[in-house]
């Protein structure tokens, strides 16, 4: 078979597979549809042609207010205690932390936080950008949150470690297949546009929708396939392998080729030579300075998943994704735009019909006090009157507030939540105490979330131990909000077999999110806490210098305005006093 019908043949397989997948996907495509029209106030009626006169939408309404800014802390254990894995442990911590820092995680996750309550998901995709490099430091991590229509899963599987082949859509547009892929200019008429996926905005000539296809090979590995159309993007049989870029006329490095005509080539490469050293608790693979040093060859870290993370709103039996609050609160929507909708045919028909003698000389209209009676002599105002066809819209307005409620209980969701004060007086305490019960019963949906964002952080640990040759350097801020210089190593976590003695890369670590973190936003919190804790004491003697010092420290991790100059002075007024008493002394 020549490599132009195997090609061909790896073109039509997977676009076979695509098609499947996705006509299987149908219906779950066809309700994220219908869950994104209601969120933005669709007035459409479930059996009826007739589409409602008004919409009060609840569904916006409940959906934004469960809406949260906050980024839980990663969190970071070794599964056995050592003194040097938790070290390492918190080299993790603090490399999430720089990756957090530098990438535009706020967005992401205004992104995933609505994604996941309309549809009851969110997907993440995460990447190696070897172009992502300053300096000397080569590549980084790239995240992707993703809508669910972005994702078309294997038929019939519900969790995403457990696939065979998954595939994500993107659209873009002919220039950018050029300038990523290297596609030839004229052989761009191949590529297509799929009018059901995501809106491409722009000339649909120019448009093209890129088919990522990651999928298990024989031995488990992970291989990568995109295409477009009639139009081969990537073909890599394993994704994670590091590859070596070589001329395959002179057999040297693409920046060591020196041919007229060179023909390039990508060989995966499986081991690296690294030079150890032994040090008290453990080895080393940087540069040798002292001890016993020995060249070895050690298989390169590959990472042993998808690169596809998946948060649910909440588990549903049976479903990749969780259940979506549209469709939890879907019927009490539809009730309420109906009972709007009389209630405005009502309204819009009703009015105040006057009442004349046949022979009155006045004329009509619908404008106020744009007309004068005046009466004829011997005439009486009694012959003049109204008939008031108002409605009574009191019953209904109160089944549409029923509703509501209805809703709100359905989701968890409080008065306090929502921003709606209560028809009783209570104190702030009482108000707090709502808001604490509201957010418990949507914990459910938190814990999801923490599970999605620890996946994410183990998946960006695993790919800098696969891919992040040079140190990268990170900062991070001490228990007195101190900032300090740090270097994550992946070499670092080379170490050896205890049975073999063989050399392996451990990432035996546990990830969570710091629940603890959550805190530190609430900062008008803190500072009272901090000050309470100064007065009853459980700092130290409030009127010693050293309680004062600690007492401002402990402000200035909570970014307390002008805390900074506090502890200078008392670190200044303390040092004073310690050379008091040597001099005494």
């Amino acid at each position: 078979m020549t490599q132009s019908t195997q090609q061909t043949a790896r073109l039509s397989y997977f676009s076979s597979l695509y098609e499947k997948s996705k006509n299987a996907a149908r219906g779950d495509l066809a309700l994220f549809d219908r869950h994104m029209q209601q969120y933005r106030g669709s007035a459409e009626i479930d059996g009826s042609t007739q589409k409602a006169g008004t919409v009060r939408n609840i569904t916006y309404e409940m959906i934004e207010s469960q809406v949260s800014s906050h980024i839980p802390p990663p969190k970071v254990d070794p599964t056995a205690y050592s003194e040097q894995k938790v070290r390492l442990a918190q080299s993790v911590e603090r490399l999430l932390v720089a990756v957090r820092e530098k990438l535009p995680y706020e967005q992401m996750n205004d992104l995933d936080e609505r994604f996941c309550y309309i549809y009851g998901g969110s997907v993440w995709f995460v990447e190696w950008d070897s172009s992502a490099g300053i300096g000397n430091k080569l590549g980084g991590v790239k995240l992707h949150c993703l809508s669910p229509k972005s994702f078309i899963a294997q038929p019939g599987v519900r969790a995403v470690e457990d696939m065979d082949y998954c595939f994500l859509r993107f659209d873009t547009t002919k220039a950018e297949l050029v300038r990523k892929y290297g596609v030839s200019p004229d052989r761009l008429s191949l590529a297509s546009r799929e009018y059901d996926s995501e809106a491409y905005e722009g000339d649909a000539d120019e448009g093209a929708t890129v088919i990522l296809c990651f999928y298990r090979d024989a031995d488990g590995k992970i291989g990568e396939y995109a295409f477009s159309g009639e139009l081969t993007l990537t073909d890599i049989p394993d994704y994670y392998a590091r590859k070596r870029r070589f001329c395959t006329v002179c057999q040297s490095e693409e920046q060591n080729c020196l041919c007229e005509h060179p023909q390039f080539s990508l060989e995966s490469q499986s081991e690296e030579r690294i030079r150890i050293h032994a040090l008290p608790g453990g080895v080393s693979a940087v540069a040798p300075a002292h001890g016993a040093e020995e060249d070895i060859s050690i298989p390169y870290y590959t990472p042993r998943r998808f690169p596809i993370v998946i948060r649910k709103n909440t588990s549903l039996e049976g479903s990749l994704f969780g259940a979506s609050d549209c469709e939890a609160i879907r019927p009490q929507q539809q009730a309420i735009n109906k009972i709007e909708s009389r209630i405005l045919q009502k309204l819009l028909r009703a009015g105040v019909t006057p009442v004349v003698p046949e022979d009155a000389t006045i004329t009509l209209n619908n404008s106020v006090f744009g007309q004068m009676i005046k009466m004829k002599p011997g005439e009486s105002a009694a012959q003049y009157g109204k008939v008031d066809t108002t409605p009574d819209i009191s019953q209904d307005i109160a089944e549409a507030t029923r509703l509501y409620d209805h809703a709100k209980r359905i989701l968890g969701i409080s008065d306090a939540l929502v921003g709606i004060s209560g028809t009783q007086p209570e104190s702030g305490y009482a108000r707090q105490l709502q808001i604490s019960q509201a957010t418990g019963r949507l914990e459910s949906k938190r814990k999801m979330k923490y599970t999605a964002y620890a996946e994410l952080d183990r998946l960006i640990f695993e790919y800098h131990l696969a891919f992040a040759d040079e140190p990268r350097r990170i900062s991070y801020r001490d228990a007195y909000g101190r900032l300090h210089n740090a270097t994550f190593n992946r070499y670092d976590f080379i170490a050896p077999d205890e049975k073999s003695g063989a050399f392996y890369y451990d990432d035996d670590y546990l990830f969570s999110v710091d629940l603890n973190g959550g805190i530190e936003a609430q900062r008008e919190q803190l500072w009272e806490k901090n000050l309470e804790n100064l007065k009853s004491g459980a700092l130290g003697d409030p009127t010693h210098p050293a309680t004062l010092l600690r007492y401002w420290q402990c402000q200035e991790r909570a970014h307390y305005p002008y805390a900074r100059e506090n502890v200078e002075y008392f670190q200044s007024a303390l040092r004073d006093e310690i050379s008091q008493k040597e001099v005494i002394a």
